[in-house]
């Protein structure tokens, strides 16, 4: 089995009110998750708030959190930059703290042709020694089209790719053009409310907002599609993931969100976002606990 067929929470990252790291608080949270049955995490992804740091911040981030987990669990670090050379430096720096692989999103300010967007891979996977997965997401940045994810599963460094296209022919397209690849490609399923169906078409693992709050749950329909092959009792986990899947992904800001339930529903003190993210109104608060239901799934 592909050595990244996992579940990666996309983990928030607690701040104290000055806008510091907390590490214990983030310490806690890997420990929970991991004695949950997580078996993967991803850290300073989007939900990390990595837009909001310098390089040097990612760097102390990462220098503190990969060696505290790495030899627990799969570890992949988003290290997502405009600038190549940039994500180049926070992949070198990933890889020396331990970490498994690196998640780099094309150029995502200006718009990339599918020329560029592979002159970008190649130039990442030419100057770092980290395993790469390809990050497609079209709502930030150019969609990466089949015949260009061919070309990336040719680079030696281009292990994984995580699709948050949210259109689930996207996804199968990759996942099939994956198994003709000489390598082992696996397509993790980057899209939380298309999880069965990624899962039932091939997906190997899923990096999740949802396993933030729900690890247990989220293992356990990732063992029933991926290893039990109980498609069954995953549409039943499905079901009852549904709620929260549906609103990690469709909610206007999932990452506050996720902060507020790990403290009220849970108790970990995982603080502010930094700006230009702003707290939840009361009324936001209110709707968030009755979409996801997770005070009634928390007990599960």
């Amino acid at each position: 089995m592909n050595k990244f067929a996992h579940v990666y929470p996309a983990m928030v990252t607690p701040m104290n009110e000055d806008g510091s790291f907390n590490f214990t608080a983030a310490k806690k949270h890997a420990d929970w998750m991991i004695s949950e049955g997580i078996d993967g995490l991803g850290i300073l992804m989007a939900a990390g708030e990595y837009q909001s740091m310098s390089l040097e911040e990612h760097k102390a981030y990462v220098r503190e959190m990969v060696p505290y987990v790495k030899d627990r669990v799969s570890v992949i670090v988003g290290c997502s930059r405009e600038r190549p050379e940039d994500a180049v430096e926070l992949m070198e720096n990933a890889r020396e703290a331990g970490a498994s692989a690196a998640m780099v999103l094309p150029s995502f300010y200006y718009h990339p042709t599918q020329h560029e967007i592979y002159e970008h891979y190649k130039y990442i996977n030419d100057h770092s020694g980290l395993d790469i997965m390809v990050y497609n997401n079209g709502n930030v940045t150019t969609g990466i089209t089949t015949e260009t994810m061919r070309e990336l599963y040719k680079l030696e460094h281009v292990k994984i790719v995580k699709d948050a296209s949210m259109m689930i022919d996207v996804m199968t397209d990759y996942i099939f053009a994956g198994e003709e690849a000489e390598d082992d490609i696996g397509v993790l399923c980057g899209c939380d409310y298309l999880l069965y169906q990624a899962y039932a078409t091939g997906a190997i693992g899923w990096i999740s907002m949802t396993a933030n709050i729900l690890p247990k749950l989220s293992m356990q329909f990732h063992k029933a599609m991926l290893e039990e092959k109980d498609f069954e009792k995953g549409l039943m986990l499905y079901k009852k993931l549904y709620p929260v899947v549906n609103m990690t992904e469709r909610f206007d800001r999932p990452t506050q969100a996720v902060k507020y339930i790990l403290k009220e529903v849970y108790g970990f003190e995982e603080g502010i976002c930094r700006r230009p993210r702003q707290g939840l109104t009361e009324e936001d608060k209110k709707l968030v606990l009755e979409w996801s239901n997770i005070r009634a799934l928390s007990k599960e």
